[in-house]
């Protein structure tokens, strides 16, 4: 079983080398000794959410909040081959969290969470921080279950007009859409120097609407589907992420190296 994974902000992790002793506290700390009841001699890994991973032994447990972990080995998460933004319609109820859940797991670099023309959902402005705080709590919860290092980065809430702007922006953009006849792999991905930029496009249950559409494809949309069926709005960007990634990622090399 792979070790657990916790989250540092401390821009201090950066200069660690191994056999230095690092000390594990707050929240995380607290989590690792009364939920988890880490013990000494157990491995950790400390990760810094942009890349760098540390991975160590617990050699102290103190109190109910406090480790400390003695580094054996640092590395770090590069970027993949394929980098892709995820712009998420809102979908109804815990659907969101759910979408942002799987988007995580399977290594998105961006999501972005849209205010389409028919989502269900709607973020009213005095609540749009707390909505946002729920998205980011599921990335949290999600970056540590699959041990990432380089976490995904949820931005502010977009208007069609601002989805727009990110896809004339550059790189290559695919709208999900049940009508389309081509394949999402069907869709060439311009390769920028060895990375190649996506900026998929997942609506709401209601569907993209023909304005949307219109307005996407001007800015240089592509559509395309994922299969005969139609999936959730929560489920398929991270079916569609998962099909591109299969191709382009997983099993490859990435780019980053290692302080071991």
């Amino acid at each position: 079983m792979s070790a657990p994974v916790f989250l540092i902000h401390d821009a201090g992790l950066q200069r660690v080398q191994v056999n230095d002793e690092v000390p594990l506290t707050g929240e995380e700390g607290r989590h690792a000794v009364s939920s988890l009841r880490i013990n000494v001699g157990e491995e950790v890994e400390l990760v810094d959410g942009h890349g760098l991973r540390v991975r160590g032994t617990v050699i102290i447990v103190s109190g109910k909040d406090t480790l400390r972990i003695q580094v054996t080995k640092i590395e770090v998460e590069g970027f993949a081959e394929l980098r892709t933004t995820v712009v998420q319609a809102l979908p109804k109820g815990e659907h969101g969290e759910l979408a942002v859940d799987l988007l995580t797991q399977v290594g998105v670099d961006v999501i972005v969470p849209w205010a389409a023309a028919r989502s269900l959902t709607r973020w009213a402005p005095d609540r749009i921080e707390k909505a946002r705080n729920k998205w980011q709590g599921a990335l949290t919860a999600a970056a540590k279950q699959s041990r990432r290092a380089r976490w995904p980065v949820l931005g502010e809430l977009a208007t069609t007009t601002a989805v727009a702007d990110l896809i004339a922006a550059g790189g290559t953009c695919i709208v999900l859409h049940e009508e389309a006849v081509a394949s999402v792999l069907d869709v060439p991905i311009a390769d920028l120097g060895g990375t190649s930029n996506l900026v998929l496009i997942v609506g709401p249950e209601g569907g993209i609407s023909d304005e949307e559409r219109d307005i996407f494809r001007a800015a240089g949309a592509i559509e395309a589907c994922l299969g005969p069926g139609v999936l959730r709005s929560s489920a398929a960007g991270a079916v569609a992420v998962a099909v591109l990634s299969a191709a382009r990622n997983w099993g490859g090399p990435v780019m980053g190296g290692s302080r071991s």
